[in-house]
């Protein structure tokens, strides 16, 4: 039943949008539609693929319905709640784990490293990786984990993106990250290896390769990555209204340069006299 009132519903909205002279000047070039969940419009998501969609990633669709050119990639809202003051004068001694993981193990598609990864670092007295669900309590603990640990562990979820990257940075806990398809959000403005780490699954799942490699970290560059993160973090939080540089203002920005490409496909469209073929 939910399947076919969601149907329904998508239908109404694109019966809506065709009959609105604002989507005909473009066939909605110039509109935007926020897709932030993986299932989102999933009925008729083909007819707005010609709209600029905002996404979390582009985990379940084909490049020709989602992709970078057109569409912009946006944060997840997190979870755990901003380490606000986080003044420490040595954080890199005063946080006593090196690796946290606290989440669910046993998800979709690219997501099964989560049950891999389990297997691969247990045993280890500095690593803690823990099967949770998000319960308010649990949260808390996450919170409470994240901010005692080196590196926060980000692996694939269902889709190549997840929440726990965001929770990370609010955290200030430096992201590992193995998703070897994951898309981040305004990374043409933010170079995200000036605060994370990443390894491929290849390497990720090799026994012991990981951990060695985050035990030799120096110091020194994990506390520049500290500094960034406390640096960069703002650009994560959802306001409303918005703030200068926040989440929504920076998806705005992102949208912003989206336009030219806007206004060039517009313009073709309406001088063509056969299908596009690009």
């Amino acid at each position: 039943m939910l399947n076919r009132a969601g149907f329904w519903c998508q239908v109404d909205v694109m019966e809506f949008l065709s009959k609105s002279k604002y989507w005909q000047r473009s066939g909605g070039r110039d509109h935007v539609f926020p897709m932030t969940h993986p299932n989102a419009f999933r009925f008729l998501r083909n007819q707005v693929n010609e709209s600029i969609q905002v996404v979390v990633d582009f985990g379940r669709y084909p490049k020709g319905m989602s992709n970078l050119n057109k569409d912009v990639v946006s944060p997840y809202v997190h979870v755990v709640d901003s380490f606000t003051d986080d003044e420490s004068q040595d954080p890199y001694e005063s946080r006593s784990m090196l690796l946290f993981f606290r989440g669910r193990t046993f998800r979709k598609d690219e997501g099964i490293v989560r049950v891999k990864l389990a297997k691969i670092l247990s045993g280890y007295d500095d690593v803690h990786y823990e099967r949770s669900v998000a319960t308010g309590e649990n949260i808390k603990a996450s919170s409470k984990g994240m901010r005692s640990s080196k590196f926060c562990l980000d692996p694939a979820g269902d889709t190549p993106s997840s929440c726990r990257l965001f929770d990370a940075i609010v955290s200030h806990c430096v992201p590992v990250i193995v998703s070897d398809q994951i898309e981040l959000p305004f990374e043409d403005e933010i170079d995200y290896s000036q605060f994370s780490v990443f390894f491929s699954f290849k390497e990720a799942l090799q026994p012991g390769y990981m951990i060695d490699q985050l035990r030799k970290f120096p110091k020194e560059k994990w506390t520049e990555m500290w500094r960034q993160l406390k640096n960069i973090s703002h650009h994560y939080e959802f306001h409303y209204p918005p703030k200068r540089e926040d989440a929504v203002n920076m998806l705005w920005r992102q949208v912003k340069h989206k336009l030219p490409g806007v206004r060039l496909s517009v313009h073709r469209n309406r001088r063509l006299k056969i299908p596009d073929w690009w």
